[in-house]
Order: structure tokens, then C-alpha cells, then sequence
């Protein structure tokens, strides 16, 4: 912890923050605005060429923002990882199982683990993690079994997705990348895409989007053609890559691009039911205005975001997973608080807190969101905001 006077090395905490950021998904923009500041101050502040001694309130803005100790972001010790995101880590590099494998049902688990997932009960998919790739790993034989090298690629699938969205964006990335080796092995064109979509989130979450837009560019040219007539499944996982592309595309701030990715992901829903949610991927014409409001808001353009919000009809809305309603909640009320508007961001935030309190609190995402209401433009309601922000831990 430093001390009045004390000098801390202006570089090295830039980077701290930078690196911080980028494992919790958040661009520098998301930064910006929760910290009241502008998007140069915030690339200069990580380049190391704002102050050479930051004020302590500022330190503690940025510890509150990032969801970190204080200490963590002073100190050059490694950030202290979650016991279990750690064993799911180690699970996924060690080359031999990390625990016993004997009697778990790698099929019903990982079913088991994809509906936890999508109800927003992330922790409890990481706390089976490890067990699952463990034994998928055991039962993986010289043969190539497809069977047995299909149920690891969705381990790692599962995998992927639950380490992206906790933060540990790098070991999503090499969940995903050996959840795409494995469905390649393979030869399932729809395993390929869906790993493929995985892959993508977590790599363009670590800051190389143009990885990522890589990745989803190549598995559309190589399995798009195959995919587009594999029905509602291969419609549903083609889907859900150009969803993804657009994500990555916004992180490139490739915004032409970006919209004409997700005008092809509403052509293929538009192949689907309206209620289609082919192996929990919840790809429909309702998923795709989801995620177009999510990428208008990357991209900066809040007010077209929130109007994409409004065309969501409440009914298909409910139909969403646990996981897409309280991720869009999120991300809209983002776009509103940079709107101007406080008082939408924060009928967002505590609407996704009815339906997902735990998360709501938790969550990089929203906590950022808390903290730039308390920052900036505060709502009418202001003490509802406050109780908000206490109850998440956010100081302001």
C-alpha cells in the first residue's frame, strides 16, 4: 500500500490496470466511462503517461471499478484467482487428470453443466469443471474415438464460455482452442462452429480481437456451405460464430463490418423458429437483436442500442436464458448511463437484480455500470442507486 509521498511507478500500474481490463472483458471505453474520464486519458493512463504518483481516491475508483483489493492493484504480487477457477485452469493444462475421474457420467454432467450455465449459476459449473475434463481426458484413447473426442470438446466448450464470462479470458481461450482441436478431430461441422464461437468470445475478451475475427472468418468460409443446410442446427450454429464475429468486429471498432455480420446472423434466424434454442444456444431473431444491442453499445452508439432493446419483444425476452436476459439487462443499462439517461440505467440494473441478484452483484460488467452511476450523472432515485451499490460492494 503506498504511502503519502510515495512514488509508484506509473508504467507498471497503467499496465496492472490494462491487464486487469482485458481479463475482465471490458474495453477501454467501459473503463472511460465508469471512471468519468475520457477514452484518451484512459490510453495514456495505461501507457504510462498520465502521473507518476496517482491520487489514492483514484487508486481506490480503479480498485472499485475493476473489482480488485486495493492491494492487488499497488502491489506487483499476482492477483490472488478464485480456488476453483484455478483447479479448472490446471485441469485444462496439466497433462494427466489433477483428480479422480471414476464415476461421473460425462454426457449427464456436462448437460448438467450447460443448464447451470444459462441460469447464471457460473459457479457451480466451475466447481464441476474439473472432474468433467478429467474424465473426458481418461476415456480418450488412440482410436479417436468420435464419441469420446465430441463429449471433450463440449467439456472444454463448457469450459470456454464459464472462465470468459468469470474473467479468466485467457484460460477461456485455451479451453476454446482445444474445444475447436478436438471438434475438428472430429469432423461434426456443428461442433467445429459452436467450439468455433467459444473460441472467438474468449480470445477477442483478451484484447486480440482481430484473433478472434480471425478464427470466426476461417470457420465460416470452411463450414459455412455445409452448415447452411444441416437445418435448424446448422443454422443455429453458423448463427452463433457471425454473432460472435460481431463482437469481435466491434472490438475492432470495424463498425460497417460489425453491422453487416449481424444482418447475415438475422437472415439465418430467420431459418429457425422464433423460440429456437438448438443445444442451449438460444439463436433466434430475438438472440440476434440482443446481441445487436450489445454491439451498437460497443461500438458507441448508445441511443441506436437502447432503440434495439425496445424492439425486443417482452415475451421472447422471458423465453431467454437466465444468462442472455441479465448479460443484455447489463449491457443496456451501460448504453443508457452513456445516453445521459441514469435513471434507465438503473431501472436496468435492479430489474436484472429481481431476476439474478447474486450476479448482478458480482459481476465485473454491472459493478462497473454501479460505479459509473455513482461517478457521474446520478439517477432521481439516488438512494436506491446507493442501497445498489452497497449491496454490490461498490463504493462511491
Amino acid at each position: 500500500m503506498p504511502t503519502t509521498g510515495a512514488i509508484i511507478d506509473e508504467l507498471d500500474i497503467g499496465q496492472r490496470v490494462k491487464n486487469m481490463r482485458r481479463q475482465r472483458g471490458m474495453t477501454q471505453q467501459q473503463l472511460a466511462a465508469a471512471l468519468a474520464k475520457s477514452l484518451p486519458w484512459v490510453k495514456a493512463f495505461e501507457a504510462g503517461g498520465v502521473q507518476s504518483d496517482p491520487k489514492i481516491s483514484l487508486l481506490k475508483q480503479l480498485a472499485t471499478t475493476l473489482s480488485v483489493p486495493l492491494s492487488e492493484l499497488v502491489d506487483d504480487k499476482p492477483a490472488a484467482e478464485h480456488a476453483f477457477v484455478e483447479t479448472v485452469r490446471s485441469a485444462l493444462l496439466a497433462p494427466s487428470p489433477t483428480s479422480d475421474p471414476a464415476g461421473v457420467d460425462v454426457t449427464q454432467q456436462t448437460t448438467y453443466g450447460y443448464a447451470a450455465f444459462h441460469a447464471g449459476r457460473w459457479q457451480d459449473v466451475v466447481r464441476l469443471l474439473p472432474r468433467l475434463i478429467d474424465t473426458a481426458r481418461a476415456a480418450e484413447d488412440s482410436t479417436g474415438d468420435p464419441r469420446i473426442l465430441s463429449q471433450l470438446a463440449d467439456v472444454c466448450h463448457l469450459a470456454a464460455i464459464t472462465l470468459t464470462k468469470l474473467g479468466d479470458t485467457l484460460g477461456g481461450w485455451a479451453a476454446g482452442d482445444e474445444a475447436l482441436m478436438r471438434a475438428r478431430a472430429v469432423g461434426d461441422p456443428i461442433g467445429v462452429a459452436l467450439s468455433a464461437q467459444s473460441a472467438v468470445y474468449a480470445v477477442t475478451a483478451t484484447g486480440r480481437a482481430d484473433i478472434g475475427l480471425g478464427i470466426a472468418e476461417r470457420t465460416i468460409d470452411e463450414y459455412g456451405p455445409e452448415l447452411s443446410v444441416l437445418a435448424e442446427g446448422g443454422l443455429s450454429a453458423l448463427g452463433m460464430v457471425h454473432l460472435k464475429a460481431a463482437y469481435a468486429a466491434a472490438a475492432l471498432s470495424q463498425a460497417e463490418l460489425a453491422t453487416d455480420i449481424i444482418e447475415e446472423a438475422r437472415r439465418l434466424a430467420a431459418g429457425v423458429a422464433p423460440d429456437a434454442d438448438y443445444r442451449l444456444t438460444d439463436f433466434n431473431l430475438t438472440n440476434v437483436l440482443v446481441y445487436e444491442a450489445s454491439i451498437l453499445g460497443d461500438l458507441g452508439r448508445y441511443e441506436a442500442a437502447i432503440d434495439a432493446a425496445t424492439r425486443i419483444h417482452p415475451a421472447a425476452f422471458a423465453a431467454l436464458s437466465r444468462e442472455r436476459r441479465t448479460h443484455h439487462l447489463v449491457d443496456t443499462a451501460r448504453s443508457a448511463q452513456r445516453a445521459g439517461d441514469p435513471d434507465a440505467a438503473l431501472r436496468l440494473l435492479l430489474q436484472a437484480e429481481r431476476d439474478d441478484a447474486q450476479n448482478i452483484r458480482s459481476w465485473a460488467p454491472s459493478r462497473a455500470v454501479i460505479a459509473a452511476l455513482l461517478a457521474g450523472r446520478r439517477p432521481a432515485d439516488d438512494r436506491r442507486l446507493r442501497a445498489l451499490a452497497a449491496r454490490a460492494g461498490v463504493g462511491g
